[in-house]
């Protein structure tokens, strides 16, 4: 008798549900401010998605714009800006949701819409796939201005206001490099870009070509190195440093980059001498 209930009290405790406790995630965001699932499964003891979720669901939670949704903070530990953006260790997050309704807010509310390389630029986030999608979905439309796709609101009435005003500001079509550069540039043109890029420094050069190829888009860097004579490489790490807002303000190249100095180049080969 005694061993039939030694048993039963043996399954009672095998078969005990283990407690979850919200706090437990609410203390680490409060310590981390964003979280991975990876990190919140640890946090709570469990490899099920499901058991993150609904503790999440009990306490309200955002996920990230970027990275695909995969991070993870409280709505009160945001501070969004005038855009209605927030940006923590480089992951961001959005007042609207997913990136998919966040491009979808950006581009109806925009007096002109957007290009895809503005409104990546705006978001320093990749966003054509995004518009795609919203353009299948009639969530959002595009026309064609000046050789360059527009994205506009998906209401008649707001996206004729858009294309007016931008056509009135000329921002599509009075840019030079809104357009492909080699077939629409004059030769007196090109001659004036290269002129103006040699009275810039190095990191000068290397940030306006960078711009200039988000505003061409996709193949911007290589039409701008056809165009300017600079290195595609270089154009291209212009562009990188603008969209993850890496500019060095205080010296042309990065500490420790750029010729070594006469004194290290006689010192090297002093001891190359020796050996």
């Amino acid at each position: 008798m005694m061993l039939e209930l030694s048993a039963s009290t043996d399954n009672s405790n095998i078969m005990k549900t283990k407690t979850f406790r919200a706090e437990s995630l609410i203390a680490f965001f409060r310590r981390r401010q964003i979280a991975t699932m990876a990190q919140m499964k640890t946090v709570l003891g469990t490899t099920v998605d499901m058991t993150v979720f609904r503790k999440l669901r009990e306490i309200s939670y955002a996920s990230s714009c970027s990275h695909g949704g995969r991070f993870y903070t409280l709505p009160a530990l945001t501070t969004f800006d005038d855009r209605g953006l927030w940006t923590c260790r480089g992951i961001l997050f959005s007042r609207f949701g997913s990136l998919i309704d966040t491009v979808e807010q950006f581009v109806t509310r925009a007096e002109r819409g957007f290009l895809a390389a503005e409104l990546a630029a705006e978001l320093q986030i990749e966003v054509r796939q995004p518009l795609r999608k919203l353009v299948t979905l009639h969530r959002l439309t595009r026309e064609a201005l000046a050789g360059q796709w527009v994205y506009c609101a998906s209401d008649f009435s707001k996206r004729q206001g858009q294309l007016r005003q931008r056509r009135t500001y000329g921002t599509a079509e009075a840019l030079p490099f809104s357009r492909d550069p080699l077939a629409e540039t004059s030769d007196d043109t090109k001659a004036a870009i290269i002129l103006f890029l040699s009275t810039l420094d190095e990191r000068q050069r290397r940030l306006y070509a960078g711009l200039e190829s988000l505003r061409l888009g996709h193949g911007g860097d290589r039409r701008l190195a056809e165009l300017t004579g600079l290195d595609i490489h270089t154009i291209a790490k212009g562009r990188t440093e603008l969209l993850q807002r890496d500019v060095q303000f205080d010296h042309v190249r990065r500490p420790g980059g750029g010729r070594p100095s006469m004194e290290k180049k006689r010192l090297k080969l002093l001891r190359q001498s020796k050996n």
